[in-house]
């Protein structure tokens, strides 16, 4: 296993989704457009907003939210007060919502968040839990996707963070390929985990 693969510190296995600005990982790419198109079927637009990100793109979310510059989240998705933290509560807001550059499983390009285009542009999406339930703008792709999942026709997609255990926020929008998450998974040791702080 790559170790840069798993870092975000390479691209070598990555192909760009035609007609996007996301690249995903290669072996992932069928079973995607699979999925999209009986989503389409379906009367969903199924789309990417987010899809691999690399150890520095992550860095910069990280560092923004460290420094006040981009908002911190409770696990009601309401925003905290900042200046009111001390540095570990910063850092714990931060981990709610987002990864330690190096532990994001976006960095594999397995893992991507999804809207429906027929219901929202790309640019007004925030990835927020209101989006996806209820009345918002993607409740009806998620439960046409809870469906799929729980079925096991959603072509290996899964919600990674589908349950809160405490870590992530639960996040309906996140979906990871089992296959290949599930190797790479297997391989993250917790030296690996050390040496990623260590490296930076």
């Amino acid at each position: 296993m790559n170790v840069d693969l798993i870092f975000g510190k390479t691209r070598e296995h990555l192909v760009q989704l035609e007609g996007t600005a996301y690249w995903i990982h290669k072996q992932i790419l069928t079973d995607f457009l699979r999925l999209q198109k009986d989503a389409a079927e379906a009367g969903f637009n199924l789309q990417i907003v987010s899809a691999f990100r690399d150890y520095d793109r992550q860095q910069r979310i990280w560092n923004a939210k460290a420094s006040g510059e981009r908002p911190l989240l409770d696990s009601n998705a309401q925003v905290l007060d900042y200046a009111s933290l001390s540095p570990t509560q910063i850092a714990f807001a931060i981990l709610r919502w987002s990864a330690i550059p190096g532990c994001s499983r976006h960095h594999w390009g397995t893992d991507i968040d999804v809207y429906d285009a027929n219901k929202q542009s790309a640019d007004s999406v925030k990835l927020l839990p209101s989006e996806c339930y209820g009345e918002g703008p993607a409740a009806g792709l998620h439960s046409w996707l809870d469906e799929k999942i729980a079925t096991m026709s959603a072509y290996n997609f899964y919600r990674p963070y589908a349950t809160d255990r405490g870590g992530i926020s639960p996040e309906r929008w996140h979906l990871s390929y089992y296959p290949l998450a599930r190797r790479i998974l297997e391989f993250y040791t917790f030296s690996l985990f050390k040496k990623n702080l260590e490296e930076g």
